[in-house]
């Protein structure tokens, strides 16, 4: 069985138990959320909340985690068509759209993404290391088709993940959406640049630019 589970587990009590935890936790963060607090929200008694988990933290690392798993999701399926400097783009600012998408879903909501709750900080550190490995594949598939010119494709990656580490919470929502997705739409420009091949980049700058978020948000 997985962690948090017991012999005892039922599917269609875990499922109470994280339903009504994310609700709770969306409105008041993991640190003013207790296991009572979600055994009522949930309907049962505290004893049938440890029946699916051993801890609070459990929980928390299990919502973060699936939080986690739906940003590197949505980069994953914008990355699936294109060119690889399309797709690179897409994927990043898949990244941002989905996290500030979550932001509305509750006042603490982006607590499971990014706060200083241990599981947290757990599930942010596996989403960090898979979002590095994803990222370099595709660097990495960029260099070898000509399109990037890229030598460290894995060190590459880990520079791109500080640069972006700016458009991620709690720094993401200092600002205004639509001015947000500008400078994001900014930043990757840059950053394209400097991957391309020179002669991939010449054409580039001369092509047309296809309508960035920030635009379609004016729009």
């Amino acid at each position: 069985m997985g962690q948090g589970y017991s012999k005892n587990s039922d599917p269609e009590r875990r499922a109470q138990v994280l339903k009504a935890a994310e609700k709770l936790l969306r409105h008041y963060g993991p640190a003013k959320t207790t296991i009572g607090d979600i055994a009522r929200e949930a309907g049962i008694g505290v004893g049938s909340v440890y029946l699916e988990f051993c801890s609070k933290d459990d929980i928390v690392a299990e919502l973060a985690r699936r939080r986690h798993d739906r940003v590197l999701q949505a980069m994953r399926r914008a990355a699936e068509q294109g060119t690889f400097a399309r797709r690179l783009a897409a994927a990043l600012e898949a990244r941002v759209i989905e996290m500030l998408e979550m932001s509305r879903e509750g006042a603490h909501a982006c607590d499971l993404v990014l706060c200083s709750a241990g599981a947290v900080k757990v599930a942010y550190g596996r989403f960090r290391s898979e979002e590095l490995a994803f990222v370099a594949e595709l660097l990495e598939a960029g260099s070898e088709s000509g399109e990037f010119q890229v030598s460290a494709p894995f060190e590459a990656a880990e520079l791109l993940q500080r640069v972006y580490a700016t458009f991620s919470p709690p720094w993401l929502f200092e600002g205004e959406r639509v001015q947000t997705l500008r400078l994001l739409a900014a930043m990757t420009d840059l950053v394209l640049r400097g991957l391309l091949a020179r002669a991939e980049a010449r054409a580039s700058a001369n092509a047309p630019r296809p309508r960035s978020a920030a635009r379609r948000a004016r729009e």
